[in-house]
């Protein structure tokens, strides 16, 4: 057992600190007793629902969230233990973020400024409070750390057993968040040659299943509503937020989603009409609206930049005290620099890394297509705080940590 402490001190530590720090936070700002539901967190337990006690899907939530967060309406639990459980598995993420990022800054840097580098992501307020909330962020972060971390150890030992996890876990992503689509199926394209090399090898059978997953979800969605799609959220969202935010600046007019009355027309259609006047609304944007659609674009993508967190901007002082205002005020505030701070740095060494090592990509130059992938994805929508963005912010860090550890060698070798 001693043995077992002193090898694993420091990954002990940081479980240690992330479950003291979380605790914290929840007592700071009263989340015990905020009772508050997000639509987007009610979709999901209505999309677990769907699947645990009819086998249906949900026509915008894809069935990855469905099947974990879900798991306790197989035991006979009810609505709350679905949110109760979502926390359970969303700190379980969050410190397997931690303990991710960890194993990546040791490799290159010593194991107490790894600490260091690790701990700064426990300071990111975004990512910390997103935990309390049935949402997507802290697993979607999670499984892309992790599919990094696999293809990293791929490149190193050579094993295909790695790559093919890495491959399954991005694929079962889809099925999460279905924004991320694109960019697996870049890194899919890009790792093609050696998977169809390898396709008769056994761990093939992870990404067979995952396929199997996007697979089911696209034949369900055919029966039920359609269209063979994963999710409709994708037109909605354009429609709503973009394409909305377009025709208002052609219109000289204040974009305002609570007033919008696009989104009560789209939402009147039925789903697969839906999708069909969103893409007819895109073309017709990019024929005859364009310069208004591409600024739209661009102010969306600066919202997801500077907003601060709404999962804080959203508490109450339910208890009444005395000092929870200031520290709500500060929070928001820190959060909303933390954004700033984390986007910017990240889409410069994204940038950085990219270019650097483009002909001969690396795991360094994949994390650096991620965070550039996340932040053009981000321009579809606006007015979500800093969601879009924290899934990226643990890859910076990665990044930073990196750059740090070759500056200082380079600094060092000069001395």
């Amino acid at each position: 057992m001693r043995t077992f402490l002193l090898k694993y001190k420091y990954q002990i530590l940081i479980i240690f600190l992330g479950l003291i720090w979380i605790t914290f936070l929840n007592e700071l700002l009263q989340i015990k007793n905020q009772n508050i539901i997000y639509s987007d967190s009610d979709n999901y337990r209505e999309a677990a629902s769907f699947f645990y006690h009819g086998f249906k899907v949900h026509h915008y939530r894809p069935i990855g969230m469905a099947l974990i967060f879900g798991l306790p309406y197989l035991f006979g639990g009810d609505d709350t233990a679905i949110y109760n459980f979502s926390f359970i598995i969303n700190i379980i993420s969050w410190l397997g973020i931690a303990l991710l990022l960890f194993s990546f800054l040791k490799k290159y840097l010593s194991q107490n400024k790894s600490l260091l580098f690790t701990l700064l992501f426990y300071t990111i307020l975004g990512s910390a409070f997103v935990n309390f909330h049935l949402l997507t962020e802290s697993i979607f972060t999670f499984l892309i750390l992790l599919s990094f971390y696999l293809i990293d150890k791929y490149y190193t030992s050579k094993s295909f057993n790695y790559l093919a996890l890495a491959i399954s876990i991005l694929l079962f992503t889809v099925v999460i968040k279905p924004g991320g689509m694109f960019f697996v199926v870049v890194l899919t394209i890009f790792f093609s040659r050696i998977l169809i090399k390898n396709y008769n090898k056994i761990s093939t059978i992870f990404i067979y299943l995952s396929l199997g997953l996007i697979v089911f979800q696209g034949v369900k969605m055919k029966a039920q509503y359609g269209n063979f799609t994963i999710s409709y959220i994708d037109g909605i969202t354009y429609y709503n937020y973009l394409g909305s935010k377009a025709i208002c600046l052609k219109e000289n007019k204040e974009f305002n989603q609570g007033e919008n009355k696009r989104a009560d027309y789209i939402f009147s259609l039925p789903l697969p009409e839906g999708k069909i006047v969103a893409a007819k609304d895109a073309v017709e944007q990019l024929k005859n609206n364009s310069i208004n659609l591409l600024k739209a674009y661009f102010l969306d993508i600066a919202d997801n930049t500077k907003s601060p967190s709404d999962c804080i901007s959203i508490c109450t002082n339910i208890d009444g005290t005395a000092y929870f205002e200031f520290v709500k005020k500060s929070m928001v505030i820190l959060s909303k620099y933390q954004n700033r701070f984390f986007t910017l740095i990240g889409f410069i060494l994204a940038l950085y890394y990219c270019l650097r090592s483009y002909k001969k990509p690396d795991i360094y130059t994949l994390m650096g297509l991620y965070i550039l992938y996340i932040m053009a994805t981000s321009g579809i929508s606006s007015q979500q705080g800093d969601r879009f963005h924290i899934v990226f912010f643990p890859v910076v860090i990665i990044l930073m940590g990196k750059l740090y550890a070759e500056k200082y060698k380079k600094t060092t070798l000069q001395a």
